[in-house]
């Protein structure tokens, strides 16, 4: 399943929130969260949005799109992935 996740997240062009990605594969968000919480941690993904480590680091918040979601957001790391008006990069 850590497999189908990660390659979920490649062939998305934008971040996923844990109900798009559960819903994605087919799977309950108690058994997705784990996965998502062991890839942030092992550096695989990086956690963005409103419950993310980037959003009180940046100095974008009142523009931001990300914050108009609700709950974190999950992208690979190490890819380009344009957010809303942002890009970030590993």
């Amino acid at each position: 399943m850590l497999t189908q996740l990660l390659h979920l997240l490649a062939a998305r062009n934008c971040a996923m929130s844990l109900s798009e990605i559960s819903r994605a594969l087919g799977a309950q968000p108690s058994a997705i969260l784990p996965m998502l919480t062991l890839l942030v941690r092992k550096g695989r993904l990086l956690e963005i949005g409103p419950d993310g480590g980037c959003c009180t680091s940046c100095g974008d918040q009142t523009q931001c799109n990300l914050l108009a979601a609700r709950g974190a957001r999950f992208v690979l790391v190490g890819k380009s992935r344009e957010l809303g008006n942002k890009i970030i990069r590993e």
